[in-house]
């Protein structure tokens, strides 16, 4: 195919899609750009801390889970041109270290290969998502050196219906070098 130029905007409701061409196969490979959506596009609503949540399509959900109590989100179906936001409104550091989870619903999965901040031996590290994996999991350390922490941000987007994208605004500052990221 020749090279496109547009003038003008080009817009689309369902985000856009590069493809790589394997020289091999010819089988081509989906790569989405643009994970983080624009939030201005989507209403905010601040919830209740709770030991089971479901989050709501189209929102950011302002949260202000803590460590003290364990916490797993249901993410709505994953439908094409879905986001979801989850806003960080508290620090992160309990005595108790229990875990924030969020967990697809039905069917839905993770992509393949999505990727994740993570600490390990107080250095920063990457968790890479397998094929089928339906979990994403943070467990805290009782310190303010979480990565996860007040301000912080994970942005959940659909582009491919049962398939959830990934990506993270985690803490920026040189001592966030705790807490774990996990798929499962």
């Amino acid at each position: 195919m020749a090279t496109t130029t547009f003038n003008g905007p080009v817009r689309s409701e369902k985000g856009f899609i590069q493809v790589n061409k394997a020289a091999s196969t010819g089988v081509y490979t989906a790569r989405t750009l643009g994970l983080k959506p624009d939030l201005a596009s989507l209403t905010a609503t601040a919830v209740a801390t709770g030991t089971s949540l479901t989050y709501t399509a189209n929102v950011i959900t302002i949260n202000n889970y803590t460590g003290a109590a364990a916490q797993a989100v249901t993410l709505p179906a994953a439908t094409a041109g879905t986001k979801v936001v989850h806003f960080q409104t508290l620090d992160v550091a309990h005595s108790t270290l229990a875990t924030l989870s969020f967990v697809c619903a039905g069917s839905d999965v993770f992509r393949t290969g999505s990727k994740v901040q993570s600490t390990a031996g107080a250095a920063s590290t990457m968790d890479t998502s397998a094929a089928t994996e339906t979990t994403l999991t943070y467990t805290p350390v009782n310190a303010a050196t979480n990565i996860l922490t007040l301000g912080c941000y994970l942005y959940f987007t659909c582009n491919e219906n049962g398939t959830w994208q990934f990506a993270h605004d985690l803490a920026k500052y040189t001592t966030a070098t705790a807490g774990t990221f996990a798929w499962s």
